[in-house]
């Protein structure tokens, strides 16, 4: 991402200007250069105003009429078309911003889903997105710092772009966030919650108990959609005194909505702190470190993969729907997580998937969804 600064010259001053002052030395006026120099006024007013390049005849006799050489006055002019040819026009100025607005930000994605209004020019993209950062002034110096820790904390494969759109996806995250009013946080409340977790995956209308209880805990809970490069899954991270999950749908299945709450429980629980400010979780490019690691096994558990594998051991080549609906009933979970915990494994095809996964979308209560 570019990061390097155009300089610019500082303002320079054509030939004119110094004919003027040997005009004003000599209190001529533009009547009198003409006559003295053989030239239109017309012409003269030009080369007052450096419109006229100075050719070589007329350095000549700019010389010859106050005592220099022809390549003072060849010197002048041509030092200040160069100064402004580097002068970028409207249109380059437009398009450097605009550039710079598009390298950090997926300016598409975001008026798709409504984040920003359509513009008509740049700068109207450019108050809109004031607006969306709060702020008087995009510092594009000051933006690439704020993504150094999301470069930090993932693998080689995050590159600046994904940070940079990851940082404008969790800071709607956070704006949305703003939105919710919930108790104070439940601390011991969210433990007894999720060791109960597998029972609200087999209740009807499980998941929106479930987040209803997320809410009377003091856990704020909405799902807002991944931008684009981003490929999130989910986050968790606090706003003022309340942890945060977010749920992206970004696979909208079952399985993959109990997973992505388990594993930002984990985090909540055990890893939310000054230092681990926030999670954004990408369970298929993620880099393992020991606090993802720990947050996939806590979620595992939670989820009874074990007890899952356990069950079905000596089904495992010939497994049939009846099977997966034996062991769920057993172990009170949801057959599409047993799907989904053999997917991950291998052992069954990803043509599977679709197995007891409803789309979770048409689960979740509408006030979850962010329009």
């Amino acid at each position: 991402m570019a990061t390097t600064q155009k300089l610019r010259p500082a303002i320079k001053f054509g030939p004119g200007y110094f004919i003027k002052e040997q005009m004003e030395y000599r209190s001529w006026t533009q009547e009198e250069l003409a006559e003295v120099m053989g030239m239109t006024i017309k012409h003269i007013n030009a080369i007052l105003k450096d419109k006229q390049t100075i050719t070589l005849d007329t350095a000549k006799v700019l010389a010859e009429v106050f005592d220099t050489s022809p390549q003072y006055w060849l010197n002048l002019d041509a030092n200040y078309r160069l100064w402004l040819d580097s002068v970028p026009s409207e249109k380059e100025k437009q398009a450097e911003l605009k550039a710079n607005l598009y390298e950090r930000m997926p300016i598409r994605d975001m008026i798709a889903k409504n984040w920003i209004p359509a513009f008509a020019n740049v700068y109207e993209l450019y108050d809109s997105l004031l607006d969306f950062w709060n702020t008087k002034k995009l510092d594009f110096d000051e933006w690439d710092k704020q993504i150094t820790p999301l470069l930090a904390r993932k693998s080689e494969s995050f590159n600046q772009y994904k940070a940079s759109y990851t940082y404008t996806w969790y800071h709607k995250a956070m704006i949305v966030a703003s939105g919710y009013t919930v108790p104070k946080f439940d601390k011991k409340g969210l433990e007894e919650l999720y060791n109960d977790l597998h029972n609200y995956t087999v209740k009807e209308n499980g998941i929106n108990q479930f987040l209803e209880k997320l809410n009377q805990l003091g856990v704020i809970f909405f799902v807002l959609p991944h931008l684009q490069k981003t490929y999130l899954d989910g986050a968790a991270f606090y706003y003022q005194n309340n942890p945060v999950i977010v749920y992206t749908a970004r696979y909208k299945r079952i399985d993959n909505f109990w997973f992505t709450i388990a594993h930002e429980i984990a985090h909540i629980l055990k890893h939310l702190d000054e230092k681990n400010t926030f999670f954004l979780d990408n369970f298929r490019e993620e880099e393992v470190n020991d606090l993802e690691t720990e947050a996939n096994q806590l979620a595992a558990e939670k989820l009874k993969h074990q007890e899952i594998i356990t069950y079905l051991k000596t089904k495992i080549n010939y497994l049939s729907t009846t099977d997966i609906e034996n062991c769920a009933k057993h172990l009170a979970i949801h057959p599409a997580l047993i799907i989904g915990k053999l997917m991950f494994d291998k052992t069954l095809s990803y043509a599977n998937q679709r197995l007891y996964n409803e789309e979770v979308l048409d689960l979740i209560d509408t006030k979850y969804l962010v329009k």
